[in-house]
């Protein structure tokens, strides 16, 4: 599982145990070591390692959009005004604390960044968008993409062979 240069190589152990979580993040550990064929002390060890490493970065429970309140999903791409190190990092850290934002990638291309913004209404992005606006994070234009129907998301990683991390 370690190599010499202390970086997690993951095996056809730790792929099994990585696909059982994606399928279901709240298993026991008892019956994930089932699953996985592993006595219950050798699976609990792999699993901190695999924490401890930051290969596995948290548990979540996936929301049904529809029974939360009716909640609308724009994607959103970003371009800043001016390109800087210190220009970008400044919008990532601000992002960070806002909770309407629910996805965050920096892009190559003719945006910098697409984000995930979940919304009651239009009205409540739209005045969601021009708070953002004013908040001095440097956006010079953005371009909306309203979601009309979610076809796949939240997918697992697919894990097919053992690679160094």
């Amino acid at each position: 599982m370690k190599s010499k240069n202390n970086t997690v190589r993951l095996d056809a152990w730790d792929l099994r145990i990585l696909s059982e979580l994606q399928a279901d993040g709240r298993i026991s550990k008892s019956e994930l070591a089932k699953r996985v064929h592993l006595s219950a002390s050798a699976c609990s060890e792999r699993l901190r390692v695999l924490e401890t490493a930051g290969i596995i970065e948290g548990y979540y429970a996936r929301l049904s959009p529809s029974l939360t309140g009716g909640v609308m999903f724009v994607m959103v791409e970003v371009v800043l005004d001016r390109h800087r190190l210190e220009d970008q990092r400044h919008f990532e850290t601000a992002v960070q604390s806002i909770p309407e934002i629910l996805d965050c990638w920096a892009i190559g291309g003719r945006v910098d960044y697409l984000i995930r913004v979940a919304a009651p209404s239009m009205a409540a992005y739209q005045g969601f968008m021009e708070g953002l606006l004013q908040a001095g994070l440097g956006i010079d234009q953005y371009y909306s993409l309203i979601v009309t129907k979610s076809v796949k998301s939240n997918s697992p990683i697919p894990l097919s062979a053992p690679q160094e991390r």
